[in-house]
């Protein structure tokens, strides 16, 4: 790999962790979400440009910060759970539980610092390739081990909370938009894409022998560089990352998710209470409110939040977010069948009906009638046409 390209590609990836780090803490409310991603950032830029800037050889006159430099990458899993958690679970707080996550790196630290005698492996590395020779210890191979699976390990874990998420703001908001985090999935998509590149790079390497010990190392950094460069360019131009946008903690979590089994609800109760839905949903038209929530209806209708959650589930077979948007659907197809809506654009309708993105209208119309809007339309025109 030429170094020159290389050491440039790593300056950038570290000046880009920085300037981000500065736009999340110009934030004038900080939320735990923006202190984590703050010291993801940091930790990143400071692991890459440390060694962009060391000086030729440096690594291999401290053999231990060779190994110290491996330890940190346990680290990286840690971070995304933390920030990811921070963004699905209200009023988390990860000092709780911090030590658990760092316990991989803090042993693998104390062994290199204890029993582990750098000076006897790194410190013979001289030329391409030796690193090959060597034979490192079992407990050594084991925290490498441990830190090639720490990453997807956290990964899984945090499409875990981000699913849970999905679910609770579905049973919870009659829109998801700023709240359903798919730019927070792309990010744990990119992190998962530039891991298995690093793997097959060190697979190449030490299993297939291919390519220098300069070319692995140089592009083990340029690859992390990379995720920073695109993470950054991806996350400006989502305002909840690095602007003031909204605060998505507020969302309830899995905790907080409506749990109904073995709730006191009778059978006449279920039908008192489903008539007195059915009867506001029509004449009171809850739906037009394109921010209604789960507990705002339930007090609207004088029932308790997880016994209107119940009803919705097992009457409707629906959660909350398919329930009220199948009220906005059937709103807009009586609208447009209405000539006096005529002089309207089927988006101005579709706003007025509850709904307040482009996108999710026509998707969820489509999934309901297997047909656009403005194809059903043509249909509905057309069957109130003369002959």
């Amino acid at each position: 790999m030429n170094r020159s390209l290389a050491d440039y590609i790593l300056v950038i990836g570290s000046f880009q962790a920085f300037f981000l780090t500065a736009l999340v803490f110009r934030k004038k409310e900080k939320a735990s979400h923006d202190l984590i991603i703050g010291a993801w950032l940091i930790f990143l830029g400071l692991y890459i440009s440390a060694f962009a800037l060391s000086p030729a050889g440096f690594f291999t006159r401290h053999p231990w910060l060779i190994g110290f430099y491996i330890s940190l990458l346990l680290l990286v899993g840690p971070f995304l759970f933390w920030y990811v958690k921070s963004l699905t679970i209200h009023g988390f707080e990860p000092y709780r539980d911090i030590l658990w996550h760092l316990l991989p790196f803090l042993l693998f630290t104390l062994y290199l610092n204890i029993f582990f005698a750098p000076g006897e492996y790194f410190g013979n590395i001289h030329g391409p390739g030796e690193v090959n020779k060597l034979e490192f210890p079992p407990a050594f191979m084991l925290f490498l081990f441990i830190t090639a699976i720490s990453v997807p390990f956290y990964i899984a874990w945090s499409v875990r909370l981000l699913r849970n998420h999905r679910e609770t703001i579905a049973d919870n908001f009659s829109s998801t938009e700023k709240k359903n985090l798919i730019w927070l999935r792309n990010l744990i998509v990119l992190l998962g894409i530039t891991w298995i590149v690093l793997a097959a790079i060190i697979f190449v390497h030490h299993v297939l022998l291919l390519f220098s010990d300069d070319f692995c190392i140089y592009g083990l950094f340029v690859i992390l560089a990379v995720f920073v460069i695109i993470a950054g360019y991806f996350g400006l131009y989502q305002d909840a990352i690095f602007t003031s946008g909204e605060d998505l903690s507020s969302a309830p979590d899995a905790e907080e998710t409506i749990k109904y089994s073995g709730s006191s609800l009778k059978e006449e109760d279920i039908r008192k209470y489903l008539e007195l839905l059915n009867e506001y949903m029509k004449m009171g038209k809850p739906y037009l409110n394109n921010q209604l929530t789960l507990h705002q209806l339930a007090e609207e209708v004088s029932i308790l939040p997880h016994y209107l959650s119940r009803i919705i589930n097992e009457c409707y077979h629906q959660n909350f977010f398919d329930f009220i948007n199948m009220y906005r659907i059937d709103e807009f197809k009586s609208r447009i069948a209405d000539h006096q809506y005529k002089k309207f654009t089927l988006l101005a309708i579709a706003f007025d009906c509850g709904f307040n993105s482009k996108s999710s209208f026509n998707r969820l119309f489509k999934k309901a009638t297997g047909s656009t809007p403005s194809g059903y339309k043509n249909t509905v025109s057309g069957n109130h046409s003369p002959e």
